[in-house]
């Protein structure tokens, strides 16, 4: 095997970049999460003249703070939920894959067989009228060839009555 520059950055010049783009990344997302987390905690919380049972349970920061973590969880969740599936779904579009289930509604494979059987009959049947229009179209103009020529004819022809009688 031939040792050249070309090799080394194909195979194994580009692994240490690799790993210094995710160490980045998992140290920047560690200090996105730990502001995040330390901006959530909650440093004043309101005081009431008559707490209830909701008022005590989140009077304490903790649970505060765990409250709003699940939010912002939660959020995040729904949101790469959505991207995904959004995503998934324009890929799957792309390659021409059909949508069969979408969450309690499914197709049967018989009726995606059936569609993609009609969608292959129609098309069959318009690239024949295509063809049936292409030889329709090509009569036309010899037909018109045709009759322009009869009527050359013609008006030769009467222009030679005409020019026998008067002459």
């Amino acid at each position: 095997m031939v040792d050249s520059a070309e090799t080394r950055s194909t195979h194994g010049g580009g692994e240490p970049r690799h790993v210094a783009l995710v160490a980045t990344f998992v140290a920047a997302s560690a200090v996105g999460i730990a502001l995040l987390a330390k901006g959530l905690y909650p440093t004043d919380l309101p005081v009431t003249r008559n707490p209830d049972f909701v008022d005590n349970v989140f009077d304490n920061r903790g649970v505060v703070w765990a409250a709003r973590l699940l939010l912002i969880s939660a959020a995040a969740v729904l949101a790469f939920g959505g991207v995904f599936i959004v995503v998934s779904t324009a890929i799957r579009m792309k390659n021409g894959e059909w949508l069969r289930r979408a969450g309690p509604f499914e197709i049967s494979e018989t009726t995606v067989s059936e569609i993609e059987g009609q969608v292959s009959f129609w098309r069959t049947a318009a690239l024949a009228r295509e063809e049936e229009v292409a030889e329709l179209t090509e009569h036309m103009d010899e037909s018109d060839e045709l009759i322009e020529g009869l009527h050359d004819m013609l008006a030769r022809e009467r222009s030679g009555y005409d020019g026998s009688a008067t002459g």
